[in-house]
C-alpha cells in the first residue's frame, strides 16, 4: 500500500494522474485496508479544491464549441445533494471515481448524459409525447444495422465550481456476504463495517451542453429543454439517485 504521505507530498496537480496513476488497481494487494481510510481523507483534501485554471480552459473550449453550433440546451445546474459518478470503475476503494483524464476534474461523460436521458425518455414518458414520437430521430439507433446518428450531440457535463466530500455506508452483515460456503447466517451481532467513498458535494455547479446535428424545429427543441429539466431535477445521473445522489437545481 502507497504511504498516504506520498500523496500530501506530489506536486502535481492534475487530479486524475494522482488518483489512476498513483493507485492503479492491478499493483496493490487489498489484504491490508488499514490505510484506506486514511488514504481518502487526504486524497479528498487535494482534490476538494477546485483547479480554477484547469476549470476556466475547459468552459472557454465549451464556448467555442458551442459557438459553432445551434443550441438545444446550455444551462449551468447545481448539485441538490451529492454526485457520484463512476462507482464502478475499478479502484483500490470500495468505489470508484470518475476524473477527466487530461484535465483533472470530476465530470459526467457525454455518454452517460445521453444515454440516461434517452432512457428516461422510452421509460417514463407518454406514447404521445413529442420526444418519444421523435426518438429515432433525437438520439439515433444501431438497431437492425440502420445506425442512424441522433440529431442531438451531447456534450460532457463539466464543472464550473466544484468540491469534494467523503460519504460512508456501513455493511452490518459482511461475514454473511462474503460467506462463500453459505455457513453464517445475517446475524445483528456482527460488527458495522463502513465504507466510506468520494463524492461530488452538494452545491456544486455543472454546464450541461445539447447542441443540434440536423435542423429541429422550434417546438421539439423546446420540449427537449422542458423535459431535461424534469429528468436532472426528478431522476438524475450517477449512482444511488433512489437516495437523492444526482439530482440537479437551477442555479
Amino acid at each position: 500500500m502507497v504511504d498516504p504521505k506520498t500523496i500530501a507530498n506530489r506536486t502535481i496537480k492534475n487530479s486524475s494522474l494522482n488518483y489512476d496513476k498513483l493507485f492503479p488497481i492491478s499493483k496493490h494487494s487489498m489484504t491490508d485496508t488499514s490505510q484506506l481510510s486514511s488514504l481518502l481523507q487526504i486524497l479528498m483534501n487535494r482534490f476538494s479544491y477546485c483547479d480554477r485554471d484547469s476549470v476556466k480552459s475547459l468552459l472557454e473550449r465549451r464556448d467555442r464549441i458551442v459557438a459553432s453550433f445551434r443550441k438545444v440546451f446550455d444551462r449551468e445546474l447545481q448539485t441538490k445533494k451529492y454526485l457520484m459518478v463512476g462507482s464502478g470503475c475499478p479502484s483500490i476503494f470500495d468505489n470508484g471515481f470518475t476524473l477527466m483524464r487530461n484535465y483533472g476534474v470530476p465530470y459526467i461523460p457525454a455518454s452517460a448524459f445521453k444515454g440516461s436521458f434517452s432512457h428516461y425518455v422510452s421509460q417514463e414518458l407518454e406514447e404521445n409525447s413529442p420526444l418519444k414520437q421523435n426518438f429515432k430521430f433525437l438520439f439515433g439507433t444501431g438497431k437492425d444495422d440502420d445506425n442512424i446518428k441522433g440529431a442531438l450531440i451531447f456534450m460532457d457535463v463539466i464543472p464550473k465550481t466544484y468540491s469534494l466530500g467523503i460519504d460512508i455506508i456501513n455493511n452490518h452483515f459482511q461475514p454473511y456476504y462474503s460467506d462463500d460456503k453459505n455457513e453464517k447466517a445475517p446475524n445483528d451481532y456482527y460488527d458495522p463495517v463502513p465504507v466510506q467513498y468520494l463524492v461530488i458535494a452538494n452545491g456544486s455547479v455543472f454546464r450541461f451542453s445539447v447542441l443540434e446535428k440536423e435542423k429541429i424545429e422550434d417546438n421539439l427543441r423546446k420540449e427537449v429543454s422542458e423535459e431535461l429539466i424534469k429528468f436532472l431535477g426528478d431522476f438524475g445521473l450517477g449512482a444511488k439517485t433512489s437516495y437523492g445522489y444526482g439530482l440537479f437545481k437551477e442555479v
